[in-house]
């Protein structure tokens, strides 16, 4: 959606693996980490011990790659897509991932298009970092371990941060979401960690691309293990760096690639975006507004995908465009970078909260118009 120099490693495999218990305790934490969306998929729809019920479709990308591929429930294949993403970060010394996106499609969705009959308790982001947890433990020598739970700081796993849509949960990072507590009746303290996800209904009438997801960011074992064997154990207040500087201004004020007006289902509202980014060219901006909707009716019209025929490209800026009449504020994404861009509102978004939803889904909100420089 936001990023577009980007490195796509799409891998469209075709899994049908069991994720035993034996297996997950005795793996490495990269072979662990490489396939705990796959795991999580399986697992939040209670599906983990009877693999054979449909395969998996896994997308893997980086950037705006992850933005714009989809989770999906295919019945005539039995498939079901989801999109993965991992995030890493210097760890003594090494570059180690630290948690993982995963795009993923809810129980009722599975159930409706695959025509299963999947029952069982309802699961959750935070139920897959207790079982990574476990098994990082599991996996400690038993030197280890003695030390850890003798004098090391443990983490805790609370609910799900349920954020309004996708536009609020792609961007943020997880380290906001870990805090260090210390009671007064606990010798070391500990890191609360909660989970955010996406979490959106399924309607086996409307069937809404966006509709029946569950969407989690989860703690990798690797990042798991390496507190245990280390900051846990030197008191630490950080699981792992932050992975996101703030953003305190757009690298450009407007864009000078042109502008795309689209409508956005999750929000359902129309938007402008204005391509603010150093590495955005005009080709590339027609490129990526030529897989938006125009409207809600053209959305229809596409039986409700993500890709659509096109938006509205111009080479005007949008607060130029003769098209847009009102901007009541901007949505910058991946500030600062050279794929940035600049989503402006342009009416309520009433479905998932208006400009508060956007305000929460970007890495700055600026209220009010911008000034148009043509």
């Amino acid at each position: 959606m936001f990023r577009q120099k980007t490195a796509i490693a799409t891998a469209l495999c075709f899994l049908s693996f069991s994720f035993e218990t034996g297996f997950a305790q005795q793996a490495s934490p990269q072979s662990y980490d490489e396939t705990l969306c796959s795991f999580a998929q399986r697992y939040i729809v209670n599906a983990e011990t009877n693999p054979s019920l449909f395969k998996l479709n896994v997308q893997s990308a980086q950037g705006i790659g992850f933005h714009t591929i989809q989770m999906d429930a295919d019945g005539e294949t039995q498939t079901v897509s989801i999109a993965t993403t991992k995030t890493s970060a210097t760890l003594n010394g090494a570059e180690t991932p630290t948690y993982v996106s995963c795009k993923m499609v809810n129980r009722d969705r599975v159930n409706d298009v695959l025509d299963l009959n999947l029952e069982g308790e309802a699961r959750s982001c935070k139920n897959i970092n207790e079982e990574t947890y476990r098994h990082a433990l599991e996996s400690l020598t038993p030197n280890e371990r003695l030390r850890f739970e003798t004098d090391g700081k443990p983490l805790k796993f609370v609910d799900d941060y349920v954020s309004v849509g996708g536009s609020e949960w792609l961007p943020a990072s997880v380290s906001p979401y870990i805090q260090h507590i210390w009671p007064k009746d606990h010798p070391t303290g500990f890191l609360e960690v909660q989970a955010p996800s996406v979490q959106v209904p399924w309607n086996s009438e409307t069937r809404e691309f966006f509709e029946g997801t569950h969407h989690c960011k989860l703690i990798t074992k690797a990042a798991m293990r390496n507190w245990m064997t280390g900051g846990g154990l030197r008191g630490d207040t950080e699981l792992f760096p932050a992975d996101k500087p703030q953003c305190f201004a757009p690298s450009s004020p407007t864009s000078k690639a042109g502008s795309c007006q689209f409508y956005f289902a999750p929000a359902d509202a129309m938007f402008c975006n204005d391509y603010s980014g150093s590495d955005w060219t005009v080709e590339k901006a027609k490129a990526a507004c030529g897989k938006r909707h125009a409207s809600r009716a053209a959305l229809t019209a596409a039986s409700s995908k993500y890709e659509g025929k096109g938006g509205l490209y111009s080479v005007s800026t949008c607060a130029a465009r003769d098209d847009v009449t009102e901007i009541l504020g901007t949505c910058v994404f991946q500030c600062n970078t050279p794929g940035e861009n600049q989503w402006r509102t342009l009416a309520p978004a009433s479905a998932a909260g208006g400009n508060d939803m956007m305000s929460k889904a970007c890495d700055l909100y600026i209220e009010g118009s911008p000034v148009s420089t043509e």
